[in-house]
């Protein structure tokens, strides 16, 4: 079976686990996962802006250059070919995009801001014939009426593992338990990854969490619970 199409939003490349969860299912090729520059320079500000409110500080220069770098050996190792079809790292192709009679209903998204993340996921289910899975946590301004003429399916990052499971189960669970061992300091035990699956600010699904913890035999520990909450 094919991989999964997803296009992750940046919403969903700034989150630690979320994000490596994608990355260690598409190294897996359970998900055919992919960005566009635009995408990157999004996350890289996100980033950026919580690492600074994390210190405590103003945001600086030094701030962009580190979570940039974060990312250069996910696209090294995990995720080599992360660019969706046509796109170069100059990001250019969205001006093609954008002056294109085929995208212009795109144009009328409620937040302008979203639709380059739009217009790429419709450019890939395009070129590839086949269904692209957007992973956002924006589905507002993401809105899956406007996006379904162009085979395009914005999902919630909980909806995704969905899939995925009824398409490889065991693949998934194999996945998963491999994410947790990338996790050094803090550990990140199969406990931890129940509660990120069931966390409204992460997967919020409650019943994929319930599924693997009896596959896994687990009970949620103390420190999982509160993590979750």
């Amino acid at each position: 079976m094919s991989p999964l199409l997803v296009l992750a939003d940046a919403n969903i490349l700034v989150k630690d686990v979320v994000s490596n969860v994608l990355f260690d299912l598409a190294a897996a090729k359970l998900i055919d996962l992919k960005w566009t520059p635009q995408i990157e320079v999004e996350y890289a500000q996100h980033r950026a802006r919580l690492r600074a409110e994390a210190i405590g500080r103003e945001l600086a220069f030094g701030d962009f250059i580190w979570a940039q770098r974060r990312l250069e050996p996910i696209k090294q190792h995990l995720v080599p070919q992360h660019l969706p079809p046509g796109w170069q790292a100059d990001g250019k192709r969205l001006d093609v995009l954008q002056k294109s009679l085929f995208f212009a209903p795109l144009l009328q998204l409620p937040d302008p801001d979203d639709v380059h993340v739009a217009m790429a996921a419709a450019d890939w289910a395009r070129s590839a014939r086949r269904s692209v899975v957007l992973a956002t946590d924006n589905l507002k301004d993401l809105p899956g009426a406007d996006l379904l003429p162009f085979d395009v399916y914005p999902l919630h990052p909980g909806d995704v593992l969905d899939l995925v499971d009824l398409m490889d189960a065991d693949g998934l669970s194999k996945s998963l338990k491999k994410t947790c061992t990338d996790f050094k300091n803090p550990e990140f035990a199969l406990s931890d990854m129940l509660a990120s699956i069931g966390s409204v600010q992460q997967f919020d699904n409650e019943p994929l969490a319930a599924k693997l913890q009896a596959r896994w035999g687990l009970k949620l520990s103390a420190r999982s619970v509160k993590r979750k909450r």
